[in-house]
Protein backbone atom coordinates (compact mmCIF):
# COMPACT_ATOMS: atom_id res chain seq x y z
CA UNK A 1 0.00 0.00 0.00
CA UNK A 2 2.99 2.28 0.64
CA UNK A 3 5.93 0.87 -1.49
CA UNK A 4 8.59 0.39 1.03
CA UNK A 5 10.07 -2.80 2.09
CA UNK A 6 9.26 -4.60 5.21
CA UNK A 7 12.13 -5.88 7.49
CA UNK A 8 9.57 -7.54 10.51
CA UNK A 9 9.86 -11.16 10.54
CA UNK A 10 7.24 -13.11 9.18
CA UNK A 11 4.27 -15.23 10.12
CA UNK A 12 5.69 -17.90 7.92
CA UNK A 13 3.17 -20.67 7.04
CA UNK A 14 5.52 -22.80 4.16
CA UNK A 15 4.49 -24.16 1.46
CA UNK A 16 0.82 -25.35 1.56
CA UNK A 17 -1.74 -26.11 -1.48
CA UNK A 18 -3.68 -23.73 -2.81
CA UNK A 19 -7.26 -24.06 -1.35
CA UNK A 20 -9.30 -24.79 -4.43
CA UNK A 21 -7.59 -27.21 -5.72
CA UNK A 22 -9.73 -30.23 -5.29
CA UNK A 23 -8.11 -33.31 -6.96
CA UNK A 24 -9.92 -36.69 -7.59
CA UNK A 25 -6.90 -39.30 -6.87
CA UNK A 26 -5.14 -37.20 -3.55
CA UNK A 27 -2.13 -35.69 -5.37
CA UNK A 28 -1.03 -32.46 -5.02
CA UNK A 29 0.25 -30.22 -7.18
CA UNK A 30 -0.38 -26.42 -6.95
CA UNK A 31 1.52 -25.28 -4.09
CA UNK A 32 2.22 -21.34 -2.77
CA UNK A 33 4.58 -20.16 0.00
CA UNK A 34 2.11 -18.44 2.28
CA UNK A 35 4.05 -16.01 4.35
CA UNK A 36 2.08 -13.12 6.16
CA UNK A 37 3.52 -9.71 7.09
CA UNK A 38 2.83 -6.53 8.47
CA UNK A 39 3.99 -3.53 6.94
CA UNK A 40 6.01 -0.98 10.03
CA UNK A 41 5.18 1.62 7.31
CA UNK A 42 1.37 1.95 6.94
CA UNK A 43 0.59 -1.06 9.21
CA UNK A 44 -1.56 -3.22 6.36
CA UNK A 45 -1.29 -6.85 7.27
CA UNK A 46 -0.29 -8.38 3.74
CA UNK A 47 0.93 -11.84 1.93
CA UNK A 48 5.24 -10.98 2.05
CA UNK A 49 4.56 -12.47 -2.18
CA UNK A 50 1.41 -12.66 -3.52
CA UNK A 51 0.73 -16.42 -5.60
CA UNK A 52 0.76 -15.70 -9.55
CA UNK A 53 -2.90 -15.27 -11.27
CA UNK A 54 -2.43 -19.18 -12.94
CA UNK A 55 -1.71 -20.59 -9.63
CA UNK A 56 -5.04 -19.76 -8.18
CA UNK A 57 -7.11 -20.40 -11.07
CA UNK A 58 -9.93 -23.09 -10.54
CA UNK A 59 -9.62 -26.43 -11.93
CA UNK A 60 -13.41 -27.28 -11.15
CA UNK A 61 -16.27 -25.26 -12.33
CA UNK A 62 -18.02 -25.22 -9.40
CA UNK A 63 -15.78 -22.86 -7.03
CA UNK A 64 -17.72 -20.21 -5.60
CA UNK A 65 -18.02 -18.28 -2.25
CA UNK A 66 -20.55 -16.46 -0.98
CA UNK A 67 -20.49 -12.97 1.38
CA UNK A 68 -22.38 -11.17 3.86
CA UNK A 69 -25.98 -10.05 2.89
CA UNK A 70 -27.76 -9.63 6.27
CA UNK A 71 -26.36 -6.00 6.45
CA UNK A 72 -27.38 -4.75 2.81
CA UNK A 73 -30.85 -3.22 3.21
CA UNK A 74 -29.39 -1.00 6.15
CA UNK A 75 -26.48 -0.01 3.57
CA UNK A 76 -29.23 1.21 0.72
CA UNK A 77 -30.67 3.41 2.98
CA UNK A 78 -27.26 4.79 4.47
CA UNK A 79 -26.66 5.23 0.33
CA UNK A 80 -29.92 6.70 -0.37
CA UNK A 81 -29.08 9.13 2.96
CA UNK A 82 -26.00 10.12 1.15
CA UNK A 83 -27.04 10.60 -2.53
CA UNK A 84 -30.58 10.96 -2.31
CA UNK A 85 -30.08 12.32 -5.71
CA UNK A 86 -28.54 9.17 -7.05
CA UNK A 87 -30.31 6.99 -9.69
CA UNK A 88 -27.05 4.82 -11.38
CA UNK A 89 -25.63 1.75 -9.97
CA UNK A 90 -22.46 -0.08 -10.86
CA UNK A 91 -20.88 -3.35 -9.55
CA UNK A 92 -17.58 -4.24 -10.58
CA UNK A 93 -17.40 -8.01 -8.99
CA UNK A 94 -18.70 -10.96 -8.60
CA UNK A 95 -20.62 -10.24 -5.05
CA UNK A 96 -22.50 -7.18 -6.57
CA UNK A 97 -25.91 -8.73 -7.58
CA UNK A 98 -27.41 -8.80 -4.14
CA UNK A 99 -26.79 -4.85 -3.66
CA UNK A 100 -27.87 -3.91 -6.88
CA UNK A 101 -31.15 -5.78 -6.81
CA UNK A 102 -32.13 -3.66 -3.56
CA UNK A 103 -31.01 -0.70 -5.45
CA UNK A 104 -33.00 -1.70 -8.37
CA UNK A 105 -36.25 -1.80 -6.20
CA UNK A 106 -35.86 1.76 -5.31
CA UNK A 107 -35.57 2.42 -8.88
CA UNK A 108 -31.89 2.85 -9.50
CA UNK A 109 -30.71 1.67 -13.00
CA UNK A 110 -27.67 -0.80 -12.64
CA UNK A 111 -24.74 -2.45 -14.57
CA UNK A 112 -21.89 -4.90 -14.15
CA UNK A 113 -18.84 -5.54 -15.04
CA UNK A 114 -18.75 -8.72 -17.18
CA UNK A 115 -15.98 -11.50 -16.34
CA UNK A 116 -15.44 -12.80 -20.65
CA UNK A 117 -12.56 -13.50 -22.30
CA UNK A 118 -11.26 -16.83 -23.20
CA UNK A 119 -10.18 -19.50 -20.38
CA UNK A 120 -7.43 -21.78 -20.43
CA UNK A 121 -8.18 -25.30 -21.45
CA UNK A 122 -9.32 -27.16 -17.83
CA UNK A 123 -9.19 -23.69 -15.60
CA UNK A 124 -12.30 -22.24 -14.57
CA UNK A 125 -11.67 -18.13 -14.12
CA UNK A 126 -12.99 -16.75 -10.99
CA UNK A 127 -11.98 -14.20 -8.11
CA UNK A 128 -7.83 -14.24 -9.08
CA UNK A 129 -9.20 -12.95 -12.48
CA UNK A 130 -11.57 -10.57 -11.03
CA UNK A 131 -9.21 -8.97 -9.29
CA UNK A 132 -6.95 -8.94 -12.06
CA UNK A 133 -9.87 -6.89 -13.98
CA UNK A 134 -9.29 -4.24 -11.76
CA UNK A 135 -6.98 -1.85 -14.09
CA UNK A 136 -7.12 1.93 -15.15
CA UNK A 137 -7.66 0.35 -19.19
CA UNK A 138 -10.13 -1.79 -18.76
CA UNK A 139 -12.21 0.19 -15.98
CA UNK A 140 -11.88 3.46 -18.08
CA UNK A 141 -13.29 1.66 -21.15
CA UNK A 142 -16.35 0.41 -19.05
CA UNK A 143 -16.71 3.93 -18.27
CA UNK A 144 -16.13 5.12 -21.51
CA UNK A 145 -19.36 2.49 -22.54
CA UNK A 146 -21.67 2.71 -19.83
CA UNK A 147 -20.84 5.38 -17.14
CA UNK A 148 -20.04 7.36 -15.12
CA UNK A 149 -22.40 6.34 -11.75
CA UNK A 150 -23.81 7.71 -9.20
CA UNK A 151 -22.82 4.85 -6.82
CA UNK A 152 -19.75 2.43 -7.60
CA UNK A 153 -19.52 -0.98 -5.61
CA UNK A 154 -16.41 -2.87 -5.38
CA UNK A 155 -17.69 -6.19 -2.43
CA UNK A 156 -15.12 -8.70 -1.27
CA UNK A 157 -12.57 -7.95 -4.21
CA UNK A 158 -10.06 -5.35 -3.02
CA UNK A 159 -8.66 -7.73 -0.16
CA UNK A 160 -7.85 -10.26 -3.22
CA UNK A 161 -5.72 -7.91 -5.29
CA UNK A 162 -1.68 -7.52 -4.89
CA UNK A 163 -2.09 -3.75 -5.50
CA UNK A 164 -5.01 -2.37 -3.96
CA UNK A 165 -4.05 1.34 -4.87
CA UNK A 166 -3.80 0.49 -8.20
CA UNK A 167 -6.84 -1.19 -8.26
CA UNK A 168 -8.99 1.79 -6.20
CA UNK A 169 -7.53 4.30 -8.48
CA UNK A 170 -8.70 2.53 -11.07
CA UNK A 171 -12.20 2.70 -10.25
CA UNK A 172 -12.27 6.31 -9.50
CA UNK A 173 -13.38 6.74 -13.87
CA UNK A 174 -16.49 4.90 -13.15
CA UNK A 175 -17.33 7.23 -10.48
CA UNK A 176 -19.46 10.66 -11.32
CA UNK A 177 -17.52 13.77 -9.80
CA UNK A 178 -19.87 13.77 -7.07
CA UNK A 179 -20.99 10.24 -6.90
CA UNK A 180 -19.97 7.44 -4.39
CA UNK A 181 -17.53 4.57 -4.14
CA UNK A 182 -18.34 1.71 -2.09
CA UNK A 183 -15.36 -0.77 -1.05
CA UNK A 184 -16.66 -3.65 0.95
CA UNK A 185 -14.03 -5.98 2.79
CA UNK A 186 -14.05 -8.42 5.82
CA UNK A 187 -12.68 -6.89 8.66
CA UNK A 188 -9.63 -9.03 10.46
CA UNK A 189 -9.18 -7.78 13.58
CA UNK A 190 -11.82 -10.35 15.43
CA UNK A 191 -9.65 -13.41 14.00
CA UNK A 192 -6.53 -11.63 14.75
CA UNK A 193 -7.48 -11.08 18.01
CA UNK A 194 -9.04 -14.53 18.69
CA UNK A 195 -5.69 -16.12 17.24
CA UNK A 196 -7.37 -17.55 14.81
CA UNK A 197 -5.77 -19.30 11.96
CA UNK A 198 -7.79 -20.64 9.41
CA UNK A 199 -9.10 -17.19 8.23
CA UNK A 200 -5.84 -16.88 5.91
CA UNK A 201 -5.64 -17.47 2.60
CA UNK A 202 -3.27 -17.61 -0.20
CA UNK A 203 -5.98 -15.24 -2.59
CA UNK A 204 -6.49 -13.06 0.23
CA UNK A 205 -3.50 -10.66 -0.30
CA UNK A 206 -4.34 -8.25 2.20
CA UNK A 207 -6.17 -8.52 5.78
CA UNK A 208 -7.69 -4.99 6.48
CA UNK A 209 -8.43 -3.40 9.67
CA UNK A 210 -10.19 0.18 10.15
CA UNK A 211 -7.18 2.20 10.02
CA UNK A 212 -5.85 0.36 7.23
CA UNK A 213 -9.26 0.70 5.09
CA UNK A 214 -9.21 4.65 5.64
CA UNK A 215 -5.21 4.68 4.97
CA UNK A 216 -6.05 2.75 1.79
CA UNK A 217 -8.42 5.57 0.60
CA UNK A 218 -6.37 8.06 1.11
CA UNK A 219 -3.62 7.29 -0.61
CA UNK A 220 -6.08 5.99 -3.47
CA UNK A 221 -6.70 10.32 -3.98
CA UNK A 222 -10.17 9.22 -1.85
CA UNK A 223 -11.91 10.92 0.90
CA UNK A 224 -13.85 8.72 3.72
CA UNK A 225 -17.28 10.14 3.47
CA UNK A 226 -18.28 6.92 5.83
CA UNK A 227 -16.89 4.31 7.43
CA UNK A 228 -19.28 1.40 8.32
CA UNK A 229 -19.29 -1.43 10.25
CA UNK A 230 -21.46 -4.42 10.08
CA UNK A 231 -21.00 -6.91 13.11
CA UNK A 232 -20.95 -10.35 12.09
CA UNK A 233 -19.73 -13.90 14.18
CA UNK A 234 -16.35 -14.57 13.23
CA UNK A 235 -15.61 -11.13 11.38
CA UNK A 236 -17.47 -7.80 11.02
CA UNK A 237 -17.82 -6.43 7.48
CA UNK A 238 -15.85 -2.89 6.81
CA UNK A 239 -17.87 -0.25 4.28
CA UNK A 240 -16.00 2.44 3.30
CA UNK A 241 -17.89 5.09 1.39
CA UNK A 242 -15.45 7.39 -1.01
CA UNK A 243 -15.48 10.36 -2.25
CA UNK A 244 -12.74 11.14 -5.31
CA UNK A 245 -10.49 13.99 -3.60
CA UNK A 246 -8.70 16.53 -5.46
CA UNK A 247 -4.95 16.99 -5.18
CA UNK A 248 -1.75 14.83 -3.55
CA UNK A 249 -2.59 12.04 -1.60
CA UNK A 250 -1.31 12.51 2.06
CA UNK A 251 2.25 11.07 3.19
CA UNK A 252 1.97 7.75 5.35
CA UNK A 253 3.45 8.33 8.54
CA UNK A 254 5.01 5.55 10.19
CA UNK A 255 3.01 2.94 12.27
CA UNK A 256 5.19 0.36 13.55
CA UNK A 257 4.64 -3.25 14.11
CA UNK A 258 1.04 -3.66 16.28
CA UNK A 259 1.12 -5.96 19.19
CA UNK A 260 -2.33 -7.53 17.15
CA UNK A 261 -0.30 -9.13 14.72
CA UNK A 262 3.09 -9.95 17.00
CA UNK A 263 1.11 -11.77 19.21
CA UNK A 264 -0.50 -13.92 16.01
CA UNK A 265 2.47 -14.12 14.42
CA UNK A 266 4.46 -15.38 17.47
CA UNK A 267 1.53 -17.52 19.39
CA UNK A 268 0.95 -19.43 15.86
CA UNK A 269 3.55 -21.94 16.60
CA UNK A 270 2.39 -23.25 19.95
CA UNK A 271 -1.02 -23.20 19.13
CA UNK A 272 -0.37 -25.45 16.10
CA UNK A 273 2.13 -27.93 18.41
CA UNK A 274 -0.99 -27.66 21.42
CA UNK A 275 -3.88 -28.48 18.66
CA UNK A 276 -2.19 -31.05 17.11
CA UNK A 277 -0.73 -33.02 20.63
CA UNK A 278 -4.71 -32.87 21.59
CA UNK A 279 -6.25 -34.21 17.98
CA UNK A 280 -3.84 -36.86 17.97
CA UNK A 281 -4.98 -37.95 21.03
CA UNK A 282 -8.33 -38.06 20.12
CA UNK A 283 -7.82 -39.37 16.81
CA UNK A 284 -6.85 -42.87 18.45
CA UNK A 285 -4.16 -45.60 17.91
CA UNK A 286 -5.67 -46.37 14.14
CA UNK A 287 -6.47 -42.37 13.47
CA UNK A 288 -9.99 -43.24 12.72
CA UNK A 289 -12.17 -40.97 15.13
CA UNK A 290 -12.29 -37.31 13.75
CA UNK A 291 -14.34 -35.85 10.90
CA UNK A 292 -14.61 -32.69 9.95
CA UNK A 293 -17.96 -31.11 8.18
CA UNK A 294 -17.56 -28.28 5.99
CA UNK A 295 -15.02 -28.66 3.66
CA UNK A 296 -14.36 -24.81 2.71
CA UNK A 297 -11.22 -23.09 2.49
CA UNK A 298 -11.34 -21.94 6.52
CA UNK A 299 -12.15 -26.07 7.10
CA UNK A 300 -8.73 -26.50 4.60
CA UNK A 301 -6.54 -23.88 5.77
CA UNK A 302 -7.33 -25.23 9.39
CA UNK A 303 -5.75 -28.65 8.54
CA UNK A 304 -3.15 -27.77 6.35
CA UNK A 305 -1.86 -24.97 8.30
CA UNK A 306 -1.82 -27.18 11.64
CA UNK A 307 -0.18 -30.55 9.97
CA UNK A 308 -3.57 -32.00 10.90
CA UNK A 309 -4.16 -34.14 7.54
CA UNK A 310 -3.38 -37.83 8.80
CA UNK A 311 -5.68 -37.02 11.72
CA UNK A 312 -9.23 -36.88 9.68
CA UNK A 313 -10.52 -39.71 9.28
CA UNK A 314 -13.75 -38.94 7.51
CA UNK A 315 -14.19 -35.07 5.43
CA UNK A 316 -18.04 -34.43 5.26
CA UNK A 317 -19.77 -32.13 2.89
CA UNK A 318 -23.53 -32.57 1.39
CA UNK A 319 -22.31 -30.18 -1.51
CA UNK A 320 -23.13 -32.59 -3.92
CA UNK A 321 -19.97 -31.17 -6.01
CA UNK A 322 -17.15 -31.94 -3.80
CA UNK A 323 -18.36 -35.32 -3.23
CA UNK A 324 -15.57 -37.74 -4.20
CA UNK A 325 -13.03 -35.05 -4.58
CA UNK A 326 -10.14 -34.91 -2.09
CA UNK A 327 -9.76 -31.47 -0.60
CA UNK A 328 -6.31 -30.18 -1.43
CA UNK A 329 -3.36 -32.13 1.01
CA UNK A 330 -6.25 -34.33 2.47
CA UNK A 331 -5.73 -38.19 2.68
CA UNK A 332 -9.44 -38.77 2.36
CA UNK A 333 -11.99 -37.83 -0.49
CA UNK A 334 -15.56 -35.71 0.43
CA UNK A 335 -18.26 -37.85 1.84
CA UNK A 336 -21.81 -36.80 2.51
CA UNK A 337 -23.48 -36.65 6.07
CA UNK A 338 -24.64 -40.05 5.24
CA UNK A 339 -21.25 -41.72 5.64
CA UNK A 340 -20.67 -39.98 8.88
CA UNK A 341 -23.81 -41.30 10.11
CA UNK A 342 -23.19 -44.88 9.49
CA UNK A 343 -19.21 -44.68 10.90
CA UNK A 344 -19.80 -45.85 14.48
CA UNK A 345 -15.64 -45.01 14.61
CA UNK A 346 -16.22 -41.48 14.62
CA UNK A 347 -16.14 -39.61 18.03
CA UNK A 348 -15.40 -36.33 17.61
CA UNK A 349 -16.65 -34.43 15.02
CA UNK A 350 -14.84 -30.25 14.19
CA UNK A 351 -17.27 -28.47 12.69
CA UNK A 352 -16.59 -25.81 9.55
CA UNK A 353 -19.93 -24.16 8.93
CA UNK A 354 -20.83 -21.04 10.03
CA UNK A 355 -22.17 -20.29 13.60
CA UNK A 356 -25.80 -19.37 12.52
CA UNK A 357 -26.12 -22.89 10.56
CA UNK A 358 -24.59 -24.75 13.23
CA UNK A 359 -27.47 -25.62 15.20
CA UNK A 360 -29.17 -27.08 11.86
CA UNK A 361 -26.04 -29.20 11.20
CA UNK A 362 -26.37 -30.59 15.41
CA UNK A 363 -29.98 -31.50 14.18
CA UNK A 364 -29.34 -33.09 11.01
CA UNK A 365 -26.13 -35.13 12.78
CA UNK A 366 -28.84 -35.66 15.70
CA UNK A 367 -28.14 -39.88 16.13
CA UNK A 368 -24.00 -39.05 16.90
CA UNK A 369 -24.86 -36.94 19.70
CA UNK A 370 -27.11 -40.16 21.22
CA UNK A 371 -23.85 -42.09 21.07
CA UNK A 372 -21.40 -39.95 22.27
CA UNK A 373 -19.82 -37.90 19.57
CA UNK A 374 -18.50 -34.64 20.57
CA UNK A 375 -18.78 -31.60 18.31
CA UNK A 376 -16.33 -28.71 18.52
CA UNK A 377 -16.28 -25.88 16.19
CA UNK A 378 -12.77 -25.13 14.61
CA UNK A 379 -12.79 -21.30 14.63
CA UNK A 380 -10.84 -20.00 17.76
CA UNK A 381 -13.48 -17.14 18.58
CA UNK A 382 -16.37 -19.65 19.54
CA UNK A 383 -17.20 -21.52 22.90
CA UNK A 384 -16.92 -24.61 21.80
CA UNK A 385 -13.79 -24.41 19.72
CA UNK A 386 -11.46 -26.89 19.75
CA UNK A 387 -8.69 -24.37 20.16
CA UNK A 388 -9.47 -23.29 23.21
CA UNK A 389 -7.44 -25.68 26.13
CA UNK A 390 -5.53 -27.41 23.15
CA UNK A 391 -3.66 -29.71 25.52
CA UNK A 392 -4.96 -32.91 25.78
Amino acid sequence: MCSTSTTVPALALGRLPVCNAFGQDGRVERQVDLDIVECESCGLIQLAAAPGLESLMPEVPWIRYREPEGHLDALVDELIRLRPEATTAFGAGPFEQPLLTRLQTRHFTTDVLPLDGASPPGRYPYLETWQARLDAAQLSAAAARHGPFDIVSCRYLIEHTPDPVRALRALKPLVKPDGLLLIEVPDSSKFLAARDYCFLWEEHSSYFVEDTLRRLAEVSGCRVLALLRYPGALEDALVAVLTTAEGPPPPVAPQGPSRLFQTYRDEFAGIRAGVRSKLTALAGPDRDRIALFGVGHHAIMFVNAFGLSDLIALAVDDDADKNGFFPPGWRVPVVGSEALLADERIRLCLFAVAPHIEGKVRDKLAALTARGVAFRSIYAALDNSIMKDPAP
